[in-house]
């Protein structure tokens, strides 16, 4: 009975916290902050650029490159699907109504990057 209760807790707390996210991502995104873990280096350089929507719609600019599709939240992480593309996930590490950091795996080497709203 205490696991059965454990577990819907989380599930609970997971939805909330879901719940909360698709809130807070709505809006215009710079980004201020992009590590390469492995190197340490900052690769922002102002380059990324997103835009997430209340219909769950997105576009993005990322090194000149735009993209658009649509995106969800589920269990602390953000689900995008560039139209044409496959699925992107990334870790979400730290969401709020002004900033929006996550880890994501680019050919097997993590980095994070931190976006701030306009």
């Amino acid at each position: 009975m205490k696991r059965v209760l454990f577990v819907l807790s989380v599930l609970l707390f997971a939805s909330c916290n879901d719940l909360k996210y698709a809130d807070d991502i709505v809006g215009e995104w710079e980004c201020v902050s992009w590590i390469d873990v492995a190197s340490s280096k900052d690769k922002c350089a102002n380059n990324a650029y997103f835009s997430f929507k209340k219909d769950n719609t997105y576009t993005s600019n990322v090194s000149t490159q735009e993209t658009s599709g649509t995106y969800k939240i589920a269990d602390g992480i953000l689900y995008s699907k560039p139209d044409g593309k496959l699925e992107i996930a990334v870790e979400i590490n730290k969401l709020t109504k002004d900033t929006l950091s996550f880890t994501m795996s680019r050919s097997g080497n993590a980095e994070i990057l931190t976006l701030v709203k306009k």
